[in-house]
């Protein structure tokens, strides 16, 4: 590595990334169908046979994209969950889950991708630094999930840079239009061979956050529970980099069609099909009652 590498902001993402540990072994019943791997899958990653899941945390990051929504959405949504209103909440209480919900500057926007990169270098290293922080609660499992307004626009944006094809592939609707400006303004800026840079031309400081708390858990070997469209998103700038980056990661459900495509590019099958796109942590709390069944499989 050159000197100039080495002094990136994203070295220290990049050493995390080349240094994993390796789970353990165990081989899943052959007749124990989906909830025998949902067991095995938990005993590799935290080495407790039979697998339990105890300290189960829902990390909700929220970022706010200038001119994209409603005007306070992330705050008043912030506002809702700390106060229990809002389905998450009560759905996380009713698992015994904690919730945690992060405040990503969503008074100071990050810029509108189609026009300007999201965030510097620095910036985008920091705040995947700052996504770790969901792992200081000591999880043994961890939902990681957005609070952003029509976050599905990043997650489109990520997904077209990184796998291809069409706009209409990863969104609908004038979105896709918005998808196109986006990339091809960031194509002709930077490198988007980077998986990194992807993340940091196209993705709000709460994609970014969700890569770093994934990344901390795949360190600590901590299962990660994938909820919606952005933090598969988050997951895919990972898997660009390195497939075992999300090797201890689990799709807990599929939103819509974008959603299903992109999970598909990274052989990821979904515990539940519940077809809503709410991306703050309801699909994956929705999954965790499954993951907890498959724990009492032998």
């Amino acid at each position: 590595m050159n000197a100039s590498a080495a002094a990136s902001p994203f070295a220290d993402i990049r050493r995390l990334a080349a240094d994993l540990p390796a789970p353990g072994v165990f081989v899943p019943p052959a007749d124990g169908g989906r909830l025998a791997e949902i067991s095995a899958w938990l005993t590799a990653w935290t080495g407790r046979t039979p697998p339990s899941v105890n300290r189960p945390v829902v990390a909700l990051y929220a970022g706010a994209r200038q001119g994209i929504g409603p005007r306070g959405y992330a705050r008043d949504r912030l506002e809702t969950i700390a106060a229990g209103g809002a389905t998450v909440s009560r759905m996380a209480g009713s698992q015994g889950a904690g919730l945690e919900a992060f405040d990503l500057a969503i008074d100071r926007p990050t810029p509108d991708a189609r026009q300007k990169a999201s965030m510097s270098e620095k910036e985008c290293a920091a705040t995947m630094a700052f996504g770790m922080e969901a792992l200081a609660k000591q999880p043994d499992l961890l939902i990681p999930g957005v609070i952003a307004a029509e976050a599905h626009r990043d997650a489109a944006a990520i997904a077209l840079a990184l796998f291809g094809g069409e706009a209409v592939d990863w969104a609908a609707g004038e979105v896709a239009a918005d998808v196109v400006a986006a990339v091809e303004r960031a194509r002709g800026e930077s490198d988007l061979s980077d998986p990194l840079e992807v993340l940091r031309q196209l993705g709000g400081r709460e994609t970014a956050a969700v890569a770093g708390a994934i990344i901390a858990a795949r360190v600590q070997k901590i299962p990660v529970l994938l909820d919606g469209y952005a933090a598969t998103a988050a997951a895919a700038v990972l898997h660009a980099i390195d497939p075992d980056l999300i090797a201890h990661a689990v799709a807990a459900h599929v939103g819509g069609p974008g959603h299903a495509r992109l999970l598909a590019a990274l052989g990821k099958t979904p515990l539940v099909s519940l077809e809503i796109e709410d991306e703050e942590g309801v699909g994956g709390v929705s999954a965790l009652a499954l993951v907890r069944l498959a724990c009492e499989v032998r």
